[in-house]
């Protein structure tokens, strides 16, 4: 039988296994989630109560998830936790959410309509590897709520900790409401062109976002996807540069980089680059690079050695090309995992690949400018839109420049300040539909009309 196998990129040491699906077990396993949808649907306070006990599970069970996170996925323990937290938040605010199920049409003389959201019935929900344990969370709760059931596919690398997830969920939930299929693409692959897949919701790279919307294309499945974003955060001439620097390094290195809305790059007045250089290396050179589980350790390291070969080619270009590293460039650890410290890189600008592409690491470059329209328009013309962030002591102006900026996210004096409570998604390249807030509940519902003619 074949197995995904885990390993802790800190340490290289393998943290378990997990059996592949085979073609028929993902079909009985979406057909176990479609016998279960028709009883889940009918009863919205049941689904509620149930929802509210899985929040206090996943708290219950925190410390567990919380180390195979670790283990698994590189994150460092006070990452863990809070992703953790926020999870078992997300089905809280799931199973508090209210909405309209039926509403009446227009009047007509000789007919009555009523309008009623329902779900669409199974839902794939498609996870990456760098949030595992919150982006399925964030899948799970709202569609569940809205009645739907769902099959989970993880990346194959985090099958521990999103199948103990999982297993958690189940302990509460009838069966058949919860399922989890692990493989790699042929097993997704399946999953998404199951005629009995009603939706598919999907978070990952734009590439790989489009993949999905060819398969979901043969069976005609709506799809929500949250993709890629090459974040730019801008600080105006009057920010504070020691404040900004010190929450853009917490930002930009949270998850050693690896996170879809952190800032990618940073836009500063070409008068304060120095300043700004500055006060970012400053606050970058006191993380401690090491592993995750290790008290004290500020980052982990990138989480497959492919990641940290894409991101160290990006670096090595940049300098080949006459960028300067103002901070880190090294591994920052003796340890054998997948390491690169955090990492400011200058003198570069918006013909280079390390700032035009999405980078999803620990390197972040810094690119100043003249012309603050100038950034507004580069930034309109390109094809991400995920978040953004502006920095600026006056706070109206900073709103003002902040809402000229195209993008599902915008934040002012703070950056990937995601909340359950607000709806978050991209524009343009990095998607559409929402997960978190109503419109999360919303995006797994769909409008039905029942319209009826009276006798005359």
């Amino acid at each position: 039988m074949d197995e995904l196998i885990s390993r802790n990129p800190a340490t290289l040491d393998e943290v378990g296994r997990v059996p592949v699906f085979s073609m028929e077990e993902v079909d009985r396993t979406v057909e176990r989630a479609h016998a279960a949808f028709g009883s889940w649907r009918t009863d919205r306070r049941y689904r509620q109560d149930l929802l509210h006990r899985c929040s206090l599970e996943l708290t219950q069970h925190a410390s567990r998830l919380e180390s195979t996170l670790v283990a698994e996925q590189g994150k460092v323990s006070f990452e863990a936790q809070g992703e953790v937290w926020i999870s078992a938040r997300a089905f809280a605010h799931a199973a508090a959410a209210d909405w309209m199920e039926e509403t009446s049409g227009p009047e007509v003389v000789g007919r009555t309509a009523r309008i009623r959201q329902v779900p669409f019935g199974v839902v794939a929900a498609v996870v990456p590897w760098n949030f595992p344990v919150f982006l399925t969370a964030a899948k799970i709760a709202p569609a569940l709520a809205a009645g739907n059931t769902v099959v989970v596919k993880p990346a194959e690398s985090v099958a521990l900790v999103v199948g103990q997830m999982v297993s958690i969920l189940q302990s509460v939930l009838p069966r058949g409401v919860l399922e989890i299929v692990h493989g790699g693409p042929d097993v997704g692959r399946r999953l998404v062109e199951h005629r009995s897949v009603r939706k598919v919701s999907f978070t990952g790279s734009t590439t790989v976002g489009r993949q999905i919307m060819r398969q979901a294309a043969e069976t005609i499945t709506p799809v929500t996807l949250e993709l890629g974003g090459n974040d730019p955060a801008i600080v105006l001439g009057d920010a504070d540069m020691t404040r900004t620097a010190a929450a853009l390094v917490r930002s930009a290195f949270f998850n050693a980089g690896q996170m879809c809305v952190a800032p990618k790059r940073v836009y500063v007045p070409h008068g304060r680059l120095e300043e700004f250089c500055d006060a970012f290396a400053a606050a970058a050179g006191q993380i401690v690079v090491g592993d995750g589980a290790v008290p004290g350790t500020g980052m982990g390291p990138l989480h497959n050695e492919a990641q940290l070969d894409f991101v160290r080619s990006l670096l090595d270009k940049a300098i080949a090309g006459g960028a300067t590293v103002v901070v880190g460039g090294g591994r920052g650890t003796d340890l054998p995992g997948w390491f690169l410290e955090p990492t400011l890189v200058r003198d570069v600008d918006d013909s280079d690949d390390l700032v035009a592409l999405e980078q999803f690491g620990p390197v972040l470059p810094v690119v100043a400018y003249r012309s603050l329209d100038a950034v507004i328009e580069t930034l309109g013309s390109q094809e991400f839109g995920l978040g953004a962030s502006v920095w600026g002591t006056d706070e109206a102006f900073a709103t003002t420049v902040a809402e000229r900026i195209e993008a599902g996210s915008v934040w002012v004096n703070q950056h990937n300040a995601v909340e359950v409570e607000l709806p978050f998604g991209g524009v343009k390249a990095s998607g559409f539909g929402r997960e978190g807030g109503l419109a999360g509940i919303e995006d797994f519902l769909q409008s039905r009309v029942l319209s009826v003619k009276h006798p005359t």
